[in-house]
């Protein structure tokens, strides 16, 4: 009787932890921004600075790509979080890439051979990421994708460079 109470107590205990961990509610981007740099959400700590839709062709958004950056540590870091119509919970493709742009103005192509990327990509159930760079004194561009469904929707902050310095 004992080891199915210390079983059953168990089971309880996880049940609520795990319960504690996927109901609690994502932090707004007003949260994110006055949130201290030690805080992380999605693995990455600092303040979210952007956010660009993850989307098909047709326009059906699945999820968004998530940019913060650490001013302590001078890095930026980011995350694609699928939606529920990207699969969010379920085990399916998703992306994320982060590349330091040659150039230091904004707009400006960016051209990121020879320089420091970083990416994360497979089957996840939330989201992928995080992945983080240094980028002072350079612009950034961020790419991601997911494809829980067909078609396979993208997103990204475009060609040219953006949260330049």
């Amino acid at each position: 009787m004992t080891i199915r109470r210390a079983t059953a107590a168990l089971a309880t205990f996880a049940a609520t932890t795990a319960l504690s961990f996927t109901a609690a509610p994502a932090a707004t981007a007003a949260d994110a921004t006055a949130a201290d740099a030690s805080v992380a959400e999605y693995g990455c700590s600092g303040s979210l600075i952007d956010t660009y839709p993850v989307r098909t062709s047709a326009g059906t958004t699945y999820g968004q790509i998530r940019l913060y950056y650490n001013s302590s540590t001078r890095r930026n870091c980011a995350v694609t979080l699928k939606n529920a119509t990207g699969g969010y919970g379920t085990s399916s493709y998703a992306s994320v890439t982060l590349y330091r742009c040659s150039t230091s103005k904004p707009g400006a192509q960016c051209d990121w051979r020879d320089e420091t990327w970083d990416d994360d990509y497979g089957n996840f159930l939330y989201y992928a990421g995080p992945v983080s760079i240094p980028a002072a004194g350079k612009c950034i561009r961020v790419f991601g994708q997911v494809s829980a469904n067909r078609p396979i929707a993208t997103g990204d902050s475009g060609t040219g460079g953006v949260h330049c310095g």
